[in-house]
């Protein structure tokens, strides 16, 4: 069963995205994940096939590189 969690950020670079996917996808095996930075809120997509997505440490890798997250989904 997949779980996927949708949040608003405030990441506007492609560079800084790349490496933010990067990150989760290091840290958090089973996890894939993607941003839309044409979309308004600069959503982060985030799938897990390992069960529920760890939020609190996807949370942590955003704020931790500087950026703000909320969740919407």
């Amino acid at each position: 069963m997949n779980r996927i969690k949708v949040y608003k950020t405030d990441v506007d670079n492609p560079s800084a995205a790349e490496a933010i996917v990067s990150a989760i996808c290091q840290q958090l095996p089973g996890c894939d994940a993607s941003f839309d930075l044409e979309d308004y809120d600069k959503v982060l997509r985030v799938e897990s096939s390992n069960g529920s997505v760890d939020e609190p440490a996807v949370k942590k890798i955003l704020r931790s590189s500087g950026h703000q997250i909320e969740k919407l989904i």
